[in-house]
């Protein structure tokens, strides 16, 4: 292993002193390559020599290599730097040196996964705590050496855009046509973080579960995480939707037989949906892993997660704010990595229900990295009359858009007994 380190070092540095650019340098750390492929202690301090000197804009060569060594705090004998360009090869060989090193890593990085699982069963873990941690390794593996997008594909592939017809299947409807009407291309599109906020009791929840339906009755596969409920009360909501039926009469005993095949009509109908409700699931890291591997099984075209504020951070020893932050950005490269719109929706502070108005984007509850990460966000709200006066309505406001329609507002007929949602009118 040591000879492949050596001879891309060595390969890097001939390259670097014939065109003095840094450029092959440059392709290894775009390709993945990083610090810890090194496993040698005098390749791998050679290597952070050469990007610490390429980021000081220093072009290579063995001795400005050697001298910035000696600068440093190491062990290296002299005759192991001055001899690592003898060991380099022809640029030829450089795209398998990189595939060597990146086989090399993951091979390795598989090896101590098997420890790793081999030390949780012995500590009793649960099986589920396992493949979580097995899931979310694997995907870290698998993404290394990401293919890099040249100019020429990407205009090209913009062009082709910008001028071919839109493919509107993968922008997922919300089935309010209001709001269909002023998100881009007309629903929620593929890498887009989409934040859905409100205060208790405005239907955020309810908005989801709308969602879920429209997408799942389009025969699209959707992903929920509630955090909030189990599978058995999503259900019900789910049944109550879809039905029109208020699940209480079914409990309580007092639902008329034709009733009751209605809702066994609709059973059979929400059992042949691509719908995956996750209910156990809490730790920001366990989502993710999560989220991935059912990506993979499933082709997964939607994931909904209920809600932001309940997600068990990955860092334990920072502000919430930087805890929330995290949890933002993990979900936004989440949504370009999949290539699926995830929606997450959160809570809004209290501000704006004191000060009885449309809440803005400073009144999302405990971070303003929503603000940024979100390719769109909206709100559902009431006035405070309309919550005493228990209206029949919300109110929506599209307080941000990267596309298409900026700030929009709108009201949605809100049932609660049956938690459905329907078009009110567009404009207010």
């Amino acid at each position: 292993m040591k000879e492949l380190e050596r001879s891309l070092l060595g390969t890097i540095l001939k390259a670097e002193i014939n065109d003095g650019s840094n450029a092959l340098l440059t392709e290894a750390r775009e390709a993945g390559i990083s610090s810890e492929f090194f496993l040698a202690y005098d390749t791998r301090a050679m290597w952070d020599a050469m990007c610490e000197l390429d980021s000081k804009g220093v072009v290579l060569d063995t001795v400005s290599l050697f001298t910035h060594l000696q600068k440093g705090d190491n062990e290296l004998k002299p005759n192991e730097v001055w001899s690592i360009n003898d060991d380099g090869l022809s640029e030829l060989h450089y795209s398998n040196l990189v595939t060597e090193m990146v086989e090399g890593y993951r091979t390795s990085r598989l090896s101590r996964l098997s420890l790793t699982i081999k030390d949780a069963l012995s500590e009793g873990k649960e099986s589920e705590e396992i493949l979580t941690t097995v899931q979310s390794h694997c995907d870290s593996i698998s993404s290394l050496a990401p293919s890099q997008d040249t100019l020429e594909s990407i205009v090209d592939e913009t062009y082709k855009d910008v001028t071919s017809k839109v493919n509107y299947c993968k922008y997922l409807k919300t089935g309010i046509q209001s709001i269909d009407d002023v998100l881009y291309r007309n629903g929620y599109g593929p890498g887009q973080l989409c934040v859905l906020a409100s205060r208790p009791g405005c239907g955020k929840t309810a908005y989801a579960l709308n969602f879920l339906r429209n997408t799942c009755m389009n025969n699209n596969a959707a992903l929920l995480f509630n955090l909030e409920m189990g599978a058995s009360q999503i259900m019900k909501r789910i049944f109550s939707i879809h039905s029109n039926l208020n699940m209480r009469r079914f409990e309580d005993g007092l639902a008329p037989e034709h009733r009751v095949q209605a809702l066994k009509d609709t059973t059979k109908i929400v059992k042949g949906w691509k719908c995956h409700i996750r209910d156990r699931v809490y730790k920001l890291d366990h989502i993710l892993a999560t989220a991935r591997g059912m990506h993979r099984k499933h082709s997964l075209n939607g994931i909904i997660i209920d809600y932001c504020q309940l997600i068990k951070p990955m860092s334990q020893n920072i502000s919430r704010e930087q805890q929330v932050a995290e949890i933002s950005r993990e979900m936004k490269l989440l949504a370009k990595d999949l290539d699926v719109p995830v929606i997450l929706l959160a809570q809004v502070n209290r501000e704006s229900e004191k000060d009885d108005r449309s809440p803005i984007m400073s009144d999302l509850r405990e971070s303003g990295a929503l603000e940024q990460d979100a390719d769109s966000i909206i709100f559902l709200w009431q006035t405070l009359s309309e919550k005493e006066e228990q209206a029949d309505f919300v109110r929506w406001t599209l307080a941000k858009q990267r596309e298409g329609i900026g700030y929009s507002q709108g009201r949605i007929n809100f049932y609660k007994a049956t938690q459905r949602m329907e078009d009110f009118s567009q404009f207010i």
